[in-house]
């Protein structure tokens, strides 16, 4: 099968948000803590445009939070 290139956006307030950017951006601060991508099991994200953050839990106990 075929890779799917796709994109996935958030439009609000007449702004546009590329929520894979929002995924490597929580990745990317979970790395900068000193942490591996490895220790990953599950990742939620919440964006909440009104706040320009995005907050994550990982592992459904640690939380974090980035600029959108």
């Amino acid at each position: 099968m075929a890779k799917i290139n796709q994109q996935m956006v958030l439009q609000f307030d007449g702004q546009e948000f590329d929520l894979g950017a929002v995924e490597a951006n929580v990745k990317k601060d979970w790395k900068d803590a000193g942490r591996k991508l490895t220790e990953i099991q599950t990742l939620d994200i919440y964006v909440k445009p009104q706040e320009a953050k995005v907050y994550y839990v990982v592992n459904k106990e640690v939380e974090g939070k980035v600029d959108l």
